[in-house]
């Protein structure tokens, strides 16, 4: 081996293949410089129409100026075996959940990853363009903020063998597709429904999307949503309507509580045979802001009466009326509870699967496991967050901290080549 053969062979051991479901995406030292590769699979190449493809989607996408579509360049030869993509620093979709599956618990996140893909999906259907497969191993993220990017668009490659292009994700892809019939809006429609379906899996899909899932995965394409913008639409007004439940909900709480306090302020019926003078005369204050209250409870009431109503409504008002400081510390505290707790419960649920048996083990059993944690941890949050009585959204922000956190404690302590990438590259 000389030293030219020598320098390439480190720098491959540099870098990590990432699968995606039509070749290998990597990184590669050239001149000092890292750039990005995707080397197709042999069986593809070997299609007589797959290079046509990939030199076609190469034309048609060097027009789309879209911050969410990667762009690539092939070598000009007859036969395409890889393709060189801009520059960044990319992930899967997969990878990254695999990586942290806490993610998915963030509201920020869910809503940003799927406002990003609806529009881009969006702009290139308006071409005639569509993604067809958006499993969760054919997106990628940039990994300093988690932003989509799509490469290598289904409908460019209506030509190939379907199987073997969508070998091993074949769920996320319309029943029309392996039928050869019509890719259209619809097709990307259901993709994208199975990938959401795939999103809320661990944590439970909202009862307001199932029934727009399903429409949206239904085999038949002429019953899904007619484009990509029905479906965002039909999402948005679900959380729009369920939002307006929930303030339906707590404002008809409120007037409960408002009315039992009503009720609960009215003077007792018991005959009174003796009564104390009362020394204190009514403060100003209440006759100026409780008259209502001292209206409502006849003309025939006797002072004492009165001054116990006074004494509730200042009690009442002394409650109300901790200070702001007080509240902090007590907020406070019980949220330094909180986070003690469960970071206790969390290493635990957490240290079942981040150590090197387990994630040098198989991706389906990773996969497995990955989806009981973050079932275990979200459980884990609940019960500590109603025992410390502090806000969902203080929890949810406390535990997603933790969980990161302790997330890349482990990884810091295993092997650093898991996710069976070595018995990946060594197939390959």
């Amino acid at each position: 081996m000389n030293f030219e053969e020598m320098l390439e062979q480190r720098d491959i051991k540099k870098t990590s293949k990432i699968r995606m479901p039509y070749g290998y995406f990597y990184k590669r030292l050239i001149n000092g410089k890292y750039s990005n590769f995707v080397e197709f699979h042999d069986e593809l190449t070997e299609d007589i129409f797959f290079g046509h493809c990939v030199k076609a989607e190469c034309e048609a996408i060097g027009s789309i100026d879209h911050k969410n579509q990667l762009h690539f360049s092939t070598d000009g030869s007859d036969g395409v075996f890889a393709i060189a993509v801009e520059v960044g620093n990319y992930q899967t979709l997969e990878q990254l959940l695999n990586d942290n599956p806490a993610i998915v618990a963030r509201d920020e996140f869910l809503s940003t990853t799927l406002k990003s893909l609806f529009d881009l999906t969006s702009t290139l259907n308006n071409k005639d363009i569509y993604h067809v497969c958006y499993a969760p191993s054919n997106i990628l993220m940039r990994k300093n903020d988690n932003s989509v990017r799509l490469l290598c668009h289904g409908s460019f490659y209506k030509k190939v063998d379907v199987d073997l292009l969508y070998e091993g994700v074949e769920d996320y892809v319309a029943p029309e597709v392996f039928d050869r019939g019509v890719i259209d809006s619809r097709t990307d429609v259901y993709s994208l429904g199975k990938l959401i379906s795939y999103l809320y899996h661990s944590a439970g899909m909202p009862f307001e999307l199932k029934p727009i899932i399903a429409k949206a995965t239904d085999a038949d394409p002429d019953k899904r949503y007619s484009s990509v913008e029905d479906l965002e639409a039909a999402i948005n007004k679900a959380h729009i309507v369920k939002r307006a439940g929930l303030l339906g909900i707590a404002a008809f709480s409120i007037a409960l509580i408002v009315l039992g306090m009503f009720f609960y302020m009215l003077p007792s019926p018991d005959v009174m045979e003796y009564v104390k003078p009362v020394d204190e005369p009514i403060p100003d204050e209440m006759l100026e802001e409780d008259m209502d209250a001292l209206l409502g409870i006849g003309a025939d009431t006797d002072s004492a009466t009165i001054a116990q109503i006074i004494k509730q409504q200042q009690h009442l008002k002394d409650s109300l009326g901790m200070s702001e400081g007080k509240m902090r510390e007590y907020t406070a505290k019980a949220e330094e509870i909180f986070r003690k707790q469960f970071t206790k419960a969390a290493e635990g649920i957490i240290s079942r699967v981040y150590n090197n048996d387990q994630m040098n083990g198989s991706e389906k059993d990773f996969a497995i496991n990955a989806d009981r944690m973050t079932r275990e941890l979200v459980t884990k949050k609940d019960e500590i967050m109603k025992s410390t009585a502090i806000s969902s959204e203080r929890a949810e922000a406390i535990a997603n901290k933790v969980i990161e956190q302790l997330t890349e404690k482990k990884k810091a302590e295993m092997d650093k080549d898991y996710y069976g990438i070595k018995k990946q590259n060594n197939k390959k």
